[in-house]
């Protein structure tokens, strides 16, 4: 998704842009790099930068992080998009992040496919070491479209 040495740090649904060829999404673009910056030479950053909504644990509690902050970015982009909501949407954002603190994280509605599902769980976990690199999110991505397209299925079940 991002480059080796870029964190964006406000991954978020607002600031994607889908290229559409011919019915089928090709690429996903970030619109928005307003707050995204360079990983130091360690690989991991600190201070709280970004949007609290979509903001992973490590990030919130002032720790070291590295692209798994994005990981966890992304899968609550990928629950919205699954839900097409805002999460926490009865939260302010200040209690959204406190509940993330917490282990709080989105309801996964009972039809969504179970790999999608299983992306979700993995990219929001608390422990950044757990979650998925992209390369291994795009791969999944990739086997559960080509599924879908051979089955003749949507990615939530119906």
């Amino acid at each position: 998704m991002l480059g080796n040495d870029n964190l964006d740090n406000s991954l978020n649904a607002y600031i994607l842009i889908l290229v559409i060829h011919f019915i089928t999404v090709k690429v996903v673009k970030v619109a928005d790099f307003g707050v995204a910056r360079f990983l130091t030479q360690g690989g991991v950053m600190t201070a709280e930068t970004g949007t609290y909504r979509w903001m992973a644990p490590e990030v919130i509690n002032h720790q070291l992080y590295d692209q798994k902050a994005d990981v966890f970015s992304f899968a609550i982009v990928l629950w919205e998009l699954v839900t097409a909501k805002v999460p926490y949407e009865n939260m302010t954002p200040l209690q959204a992040a406190l509940g993330v603190r917490k282990g709080l994280r989105p309801d996964v509605p009972v039809n969504t496919h179970p790999k999608l599902v299983e992306l979700m769980q993995k990219g929001w976990d608390a422990d950044p070491d757990n979650r998925l690199p992209f390369s291994a999110i795009k791969m999944e991505l990739e086997g559960l479209l080509q599924e879908i397209q051979d089955s003749g299925d949507t990615p939530n079940g119906n």
